[in-house]
């Protein structure tokens, strides 16, 4: 295996447990990476105001891929890389969403949002669009009417989501701005992620390794696996691959 220089994490069912928190082993486990002189690099479809809350991250100082690869910081705090939706599809989007009437929200320069359109001057600053329900039928309806257009990514972190991104936007994309920037080859990134948001980065990055409880597609090209989010798979495989523990 390529010597490993960053770690690209993903947070909900990866990092995060059920519970939606970190356990202090692994935040001890990541802390060691980081004095090894890793790169440990948070790498998400959220938002950075869906990350500042945890702090035990934050104070990694360490850089963030957030909103699916659309909002990139290469330093802590420092913006290196923003991919907004164009204008005129996110237009589009929200008239489908307002059509159908799925829930929805996403993230902008100024935040994140929750069922209510954002002013035009928000929307010509959308990062990231999200679409989700408990209603199957619901989410198919919405999945084909935008299943065809030529100018978005379309993934999803959960069976009851949809999310959208501008064309050629996604982790694998931030990831690649970051290791540009770092000076830092694919071969030598680790992944670990478990939903089909993660899958463009398991498809570029030297070592994906899959949580336990991800989705067969990650399974069936990681090349290694971990134990679930509920049981710290994400230092057991920087504890196994990195630190040779």
């Amino acid at each position: 295996m390529t010597n490993i220089k960053l770690i690209a994490i993903d947070l909900d069912g990866t990092l995060l447990n059920s519970q939606h928190a970190i356990r202090p082993h692994t935040i001890s486990v990541l802390q060691q990476a980081v004095e090894e002189g890793i790169h440990v690099v948070v790498c998400t479809g959220r938002g950075i105001s869906r990350i500042r809350p945890y702090e035990a991250l934050m104070e990694l100082k360490q850089p963030i891929v957030a909103a699916n690869g659309a909002d990139v910081y290469y330093e802590a705090g420092h913006v290196g890389e923003k991919a907004y939706i164009d204008l005129k599809t996110a237009q589009h989007i929200f008239k489908t969403i307002e059509d159908i009437g799925i829930p929805f929200w996403g993230f902008t320069d100024a935040g994140e949002f929750i069922d209510g359109i954002p002013n035009k001057q928000e929307i010509a600053r959308c990062l990231k669009i999200g679409v989700q329900s408990e209603d199957p039928k619901q989410l198919q309806a919405f999945y084909e009417q935008v299943k065809g257009w030529q100018d978005i990514e379309l993934t999803s972190s959960a069976s009851t989501n949809y999310e959208i991104n501008q064309l050629g936007i996604s982790k694998a994309y931030g990831i690649e701005k970051l290791c540009r920037h770092l000076h830092i080859s694919l071969d030598e990134v680790m992944c670990l992620g478990d939903s089909a948001n993660d899958l463009a980065l398991f498809q570029v990055a030297g070592f994906p390794v899959a949580m336990q409880n991800a989705i067969s597609d990650l399974k069936e090209i990681a090349k290694a696996m971990t134990t679930s989010n509920d049981e710290e798979g994400v230092a057991k495989a920087i504890e196994c691959y990195v630190l040779k523990k």
